[in-house]
């Protein structure tokens, strides 16, 4: 009698598995498996045609949810350049392939999740090639597929490649790009680990703080003693002296500021900073902020994976390990911080672990706000920006035979218009928010020999009664001759709630003859492309703002108008509009 072979998929310890592939995109691919609570964990494999490329854990989802998509997974081409010079394009299905949603699974058991990214994947496949989701050998069922699916197109590489790729060390990263495995990267060991030498011994020097590995970095350090090989970054943490989370937003933000004043570039993001030499800009490491509040729980603004929590009473503090290319600090009680980090299956690869899905908690009150990173955004410009002229907007104004001759630059950077007007003659007070801009400025007019009519000071003009104490004081020092407030591409850098306090603030202290000139970008500059493309812009209503200040503030227009041509700059032309107009 001939025998036929189970084709049910079973665990790599031999246990039955039920399961499907509910979501395949251009992506992503996601589905679950239904298996004993008490089963060893659920190895899940990808595989085109009988190559295994990469694999992960299935885990309990903590929120299960009823639409499997992972944020922001929606369905994308993916490309590789096709040989003289054109482009293939290798695709996977067109949309997103849903299953029946978790109110259908029916099953009485424990359903556990499994997630990969797709970035590289398309480009070594080709029709003929089965892309298939295993467990234990055998095929996962995907949703309105079968068993395999195969791409409408081809990519520009194939199989065979990503077959020598991977021998030769490559993995498929957290994201779904194949990448040299950081455990063999030696360059980027090397370089990672001096950048983050160098911030641990700034924060030492300059806040008292020890930065330790954390998130990835750590989970590597303790589950296998170097790093995680399809990780893609350099995680690292300080434990902030506040027990609040406006202190410690405000703490992050100071340690920006000092990286900054110490040759470093930094990006703010709401839970953390990317920290980066400017000498090597694509190299970078994140350093989060924790803290302790008040009830002594360590907080996490970016968030963890697990149920269990650190009190001030576990925290023994840091040690020093060998590392890769150096060393490093851990946290004395590593594995406890793990398993708060990624829950009690830290142990498990989870490559495609997916931090949208996983957080069980986050500390959100103690992320950055807007006005934080605006703050650390500008600092670093100034640090890494140099103007050696005035503005054409500050030429303009100079021509003019009414600008008056003190003048309150507001937004004033790194003084490149306030010292313009201070070597025509006029006197300037120039207010930023930035302490850098307003070192660089004041650094600047030093050199010109302006100190005797040209000065700065730190103002952030949403504090309105500290910025009308200047304001009034720079009013104040004009005696009975009028005074000019100038807005420079400064107005769409800021909120429309800040704004409208800054007019108010202004139209309180200005005298019939004083003078407001403005220039900012416009609705129209939307579409314009940007050099600078990170600036925080608001375009808004040229014209509307110029009939409020005359309607609402009092002040008659003077000159007006928008359109190109006003401040090109390396290529770009924004559309803007200026105003003078001076109060009645």
């Amino acid at each position: 009698m001939s025998q036929t072979r189970s084709t049910e998929p079973r665990s790599d310890d031999g246990v039955p598995v039920v399961g499907i592939v509910e979501m395949f995109s251009q992506k992503a691919v996601r589905g679950w498996v239904s298996v004993p609570a008490d089963a060893p964990p659920t190895r899940v494999t990808l595989h085109l045609d009988d190559l295994e490329v990469t694999a992960t854990y299935a885990t309990t989802d903590p929120d299960d949810p009823d639409d499997p998509t992972p944020e922001g997974d929606a369905p994308a081409s993916t490309a590789d350049e096709a040989s003289g010079g054109g482009r293939r394009r290798a695709r996977g299905p067109g949309r997103h392939l849903l299953g029946p949603g978790h109110v259908l699974r029916n099953s009485g058991e424990e359903v556990r999740w499994f997630r990969f990214r797709l970035a590289d994947l398309w480009r070594f496949c080709d029709p003929n090639t089965e892309v298939s989701v295993q467990i234990g050998g055998s095929r996962l069922p995907i949703t309105g597929h079968g068993l395999h699916l195969s791409p409408p197109s081809a990519g520009r590489r194939s199989v065979d490649d990503v077959r020598r790729r991977l021998a030769e060390g490559s993995v498929f990263s957290q994201k779904g790009r194949l990448q040299a495995s950081k455990q063999l990267d030696l360059e980027w060991q090397r370089k990672v680990l001096d950048l983050y030498t160098r911030t641990r011994t700034i924060l030492r020097e300059k806040h008292g703080h020890d930065v330790f590995f954390t998130y990835g970095t750590l989970l590597g350090a303790v589950r296998e003693g170097t790093y995680i090989g399809h990780d893609v970054d350099f995680d690292a943490a300080f434990v902030t002296s506040a027990t609040d989370p406006d202190g410690a937003a405000g703490e992050l933000v100071d340690v920006s500021l000092t990286l900054i004043g110490e040759g470093l570039s930094v990006t703010a993001l709401p839970p953390h900073l990317h920290i980066s030499d400017p000498a090597d800009p694509d190299l970078h490491i994140d350093l989060f902020h924790t803290y302790f509040d008040e009830a002594g729980e360590l907080c996490f603004p970016f968030g963890v994976a697990g149920t269990s929590t650190i009190h001030r009473r576990d925290w023994q503090g840091v040690r020093e390990i060998d590392w890769p290319a150096g060393r490093g600090l851990v946290p004395v009680n590593a594995e406890q911080v793990v398993e708060c980090l990624y829950g009690p299956d830290w142990r498990q690869p989870k490559p495609g672990f997916h931090w949208p899905r996983e957080r069980t908690r986050l500390s959100a009150e103690a992320k950055l706000t807007k006005a934080h990173q605006s703050k650390v955004y500008w600092a670093d410009f100034y640090a890494r920006n140099r103007y050696t002229s005035g503005s054409t907007f500050a030429a303009f104004m100079d021509a003019r035979s009414d600008t008056p001759g003190t003048v309150v630059d507001i937004g004033c950077g790194d003084g490149r218009d306030a010292c313009a007007f201070g070597s025509a003659g006029r006197h300037v007070v120039g207010l930023d928010q930035s302490p850098v801009g307003v070192e660089h400025a004041s650094g600047r007019a030093a050199t010109l020999g302006l100190t005797d009519r040209v000065r700065f000071e730190v103002c952030d003009v949403s504090e309105t009664e500290h910025l009308g104490e200047v304001l009034g004081r720079a009013v104040a020092g004009a005696g009975d001759d009028p005074v000019m407030f100038y807005l420079r591409f400064f107005l769409h850098s800021i909120p429309r709630n800040v704004q409208a306090g800054l007019v108010r603030t202004i139209s309180a202290v200005a005298r019939p003859g004083d003078v407001l000139a403005a220039e900012f970008r416009t609705e129209g500059d939307k579409a314009v492309t940007k050099v600078h493309g990170q600036h925080y812009r608001r375009f808004q209503d040229g014209p509307a703002f110029g009939r409020r200040l005359s309607e609402r503030h009092g002040f008659a227009l003077l000159h007006e108008e928008e359109g190109t041509g006003l401040s090109p700059y390396q290529g770009e032309d924004p559309v803007l509009y200026r105003v003078v107009a001076r109060r009645t």
